[in-house]
């Protein structure tokens, strides 16, 4: 029993841990989404796809590698692409932060299997689950800016720190901020053609369909 209390009050950190990335292009909402809420996003998302195209996967491990693959946070930083830290290093600092997250629990070794497949990125689940946590991310920034949330200003900024030289026609591209955002992350997809539709979809999202969804309060007979 303690460990399920410790466990959980390690990851209730989460719901209050805001994304790095969101500040770094400073979305002006008053609250910004947290860690948790983006693993929801992305626990919504998986569910949603699978239930429209019935992919081969084993998807109750889907389900807990959504989960646990951001519990490094707990303890380290949200590190964006721009901090100053190695990729190697992350992992090294975040695979040592999951050791201690899942220290006592009974599945605790396979949990930390389930994240080193997730880092490795060669099973289909693993390869399913790095698509959708960046698709949410997509989703999100596309979300802001419906919203008016999201300043092209300072997603210009943000790309030219991520895209180097191919930033200006990316910018020269794009009509507002998350157009930016979401061509940015284009790239990322290229081996899934499912999500590179799902990710066009994304950006074809119109204001009008937006506010349609928002203001549907309605509850039918």
């Amino acid at each position: 029993m303690n460990n399920i209390i410790r466990f959980y009050i390690f990851n209730n950190k989460l719901k209050s841990k805001l994304r790095t990335g969101w500040k770094d292009v400073k979305i002006s909402s008053d609250r910004i989404e947290s860690i948790s809420e983006h693993v929801y996003g992305c626990l919504v998302l998986a569910i949603s796809i699978n239930s429209e195209y019935k992919l081969n996967l084993d998807f109750e491990k889907v389900l807990k590698m959504l989960v646990v693959h951001e519990l490094e946070e707990i303890i380290i930083p949200d590190y964006s692409a721009l901090a100053s830290v190695t990729k190697e290093d992350k992992k090294k600092m975040g695979h040592k932060a999951v050791k201690k997250i899942l220290d006592g629990l009974v599945a605790s070794d396979e949990l930390l299997s389930i994240i080193e497949e997730f880092d490795e990125r060669q099973t289909k689940e693993a390869k399913f689950c790095y698509h959708i946590d960046k698709l949410e991310a997509d989703f999100q920034a596309k979300m802001y800016d419906l919203a008016g949330y999201f300043d092209i200003e300072a997603e210009k900024e943000d790309c030219r720190a991520w895209n180097g030289d191919a930033a200006e026609d990316i910018i020269a591209s794009s009509k507002s901020a998350s157009d930016i955002w979401l061509l940015g992350d284009k790239y990322l997809y290229e081996d899934d053609e499912l999500f590179m539709e799902l990710q066009e979809a994304i950006r074809d999202i119109t204001k009008e369909q937006y506010d349609e969804i928002i203001n549907d309060n309605e509850v039918g007979e």
